[in-house]
């Protein structure tokens, strides 16, 4: 049998009782966005078959207009200013429209034949800035650099459904207004919907996540003259300052400022003290390196020789050494307040116990060449988790909400982690004795297809165990942040 075909409702009564439904349902539920696409499905076909609109082809419409409903209370807290109207180049009205278009969109000349120039009027007045495209990746980096924080947008059912999972994961608040029937010509839409989604008031409260502040930060931060100005005047302080500025995107530092600005959604400004905890947990990364080439026998890192390539074993090894110390005496630098320094330091401490346990096992496993998939996924787990729990505990500690928030970030700091080793586990070109794959191929006596077909398996469990513990998150600008962090770190956006 053929898929249903999806569709809008024509009917007017039969929209408005969807979009009705789909405010009580998550006033009554207590939901919270974003919400991931199989808790969307689930309670997109429960809202239909309550107002026995199942089995119609209004699945996907019911979903839109259920993730509108998620966004609309949070709306208030994004300034007008930083809420994109996204209109497709289908409202135009063609073959009349003589508009010249750019990279960006088109445009518009204002002539009055169809509805763009006034709704661009109407957007204007409310200081909302306008784009008329059909998609444009310079959306997702507006977002990116914190120009936009929201999008209210036009487009038609189609789009919508290809758009929609990765709209969900990387969690841009967004209210869509669908057209009402798809094709590039004479298209339509509610002008209600759009009405009621443009005229959202702005909050006296709003959540402007500072992602361009944290660039800016971390940039600043991380040159030679930014990363001098912590480290005493020695014998390392050069090769220090290379290894934490030369190479690499600093990514874990920038998941502890940006795990704070998430805990303090209206704060304007980021405290000074964040940038020696931030320095801290790059140097903690870049020792691990400058070990991990050495254990690995790994000759090169970042396409030039590596540390022990270019010093000598021994230097190296000090160098790593330096550099753990540093981070530490980093956590109590002087701007850091005393009540966080223990905590800092403690967790630091066990996460390097649990790198150093799971190097040793792999050591062990390895060279006993029976590595079992239980022992792999364990290595995993304590290798890489860590990692990326230091970067948020820190963030989590800056912000004063450790305590209330440790077992979430500890859980999903290792599915997080055991999700991304699973992924490079599949990336790997050739063959590596301490990756899922070949591990199952030797201990399973399986085929190369049938072990990356089950690593996919095991991996998009995990992915899906991480977006199913983020379900539990009530506070949106946490659980924001967390999607986006997921998204990134296993390229699923």
């Amino acid at each position: 049998m053929s898929e249903l075909k999806q569709t809008v409702p024509q009917d007017s009564a039969i929209r408005d009782s969807v979009r009705l439904a789909a405010e009580d349902l998550v006033r009554s539920n207590g939901l919270k966005p974003p919400l991931g696409l199989m808790h969307l499905k689930r309670h997109a076909a429960a809202l239909n078959a309550s107002l026995e609109l199942d089995g119609r082809g209004f699945d996907h419409y019911a979903m839109i207009v259920l993730n509108n409903a998620l966004w609309a209370p949070y709306f208030p807290h994004i300034a007008l200013k930083q809420r994109l109207l996204l209109l497709p180049f289908c409202l135009r009205k063609q073959p009349e429209c003589s508009a010249d278009h750019d990279d960006l969109g088109l445009i518009c000349r204002g002539c009055g034949r169809c509805s763009i120039p006034n709704l661009s009027s109407k957007a204007d007045a409310l200081d909302m800035p306008v784009l008329v495209a059909e998609s444009s990746s310079a959306v997702a980096d507006w977002v990116e650099q914190g120009m936009i924080q929201a999008v209210v947008g036009v487009s038609c059912l189609d789009s919508l459904e290809k758009s929609f999972p990765a709209m969900i994961r990387s969690a841009v608040p967004g209210i869509a207004v669908p057209l009402l029937r798809d094709g590039c010509r004479d298209t339509a839409f509610d002008p209600a919907d759009l009405e009621r989604a443009m005229s959202v008031p702005q909050d006296t409260e709003v959540h402007a996540f500072p992602y361009g502040l944290i660039r800016e930060t971390i940039s600043g931060l991380f040159t030679p003259g930014g990363v001098s100005a912590y480290i005493p005047d020695n014998l390392l302080r050069e090769e220090a300052v290379r290894a934490l500025t030369a190479h690499g995107k600093h990514y874990r530092p920038k998941i502890t400022v940006g795990c704070y600005a998430a805990l303090n959604p209206t704060r304007a400004d980021l405290p000074e003290y964040l940038k020696p905890v931030a320095l801290a947990v790059e140097c903690f990364h870049k020792a691990s390196l400058i070990h991990d080439d050495i254990e690995d026998g790994d000759a090169e890192r970042y396409g030039e020789p590596a540390c022990h390539v270019r010093l000598g074993l021994a230097p190296a090894l000090n160098l790593g050494d330096y550099l753990i110390g540093l981070g530490y005496r980093l956590f109590c630098h002087d701007s850091v307040p005393h009540e966080m320094r223990a905590a800092l330091c403690e967790e630091a401490a066990q996460a390097h116990c649990e790198l150093s346990l799971g190097q040793a096992k792999e050591f062990e496993a390895l060279g006993k060449r029976n590595l079992q998939l239980d022992d792999c996924l364990e290595i995993h787990r304590l290798k890489t988790a860590p990692a990326f729990r230091v970067a948020i505990y820190a963030g989590a500690i800056a912000a004063g909400r450790f305590g209330e928030l440790r077992d979430l970030f500890h859980d999903f700091s290792d599915r997080l982690g055991a999700a991304y080793q699973l992924y490079d586990d599949l990336e790997d070109a050739a063959d590596n004795p301490a990756s899922a794959v070949d591990v199952q191929i030797r201990s399973k006596n399986w085929d190369r297809e049938k072990a990356r077909a089950e690593t996919i398996r095991m991996y998009q469990a995990e992915r899906d165990g991480i977006y199913e513990l983020l379900e539990t998150v009530g506070d949106v600008p946490l659980k924001i942040f967390l999607y986006r962090l997921a998204g990134k770190v296993l390229n699923d956006v």
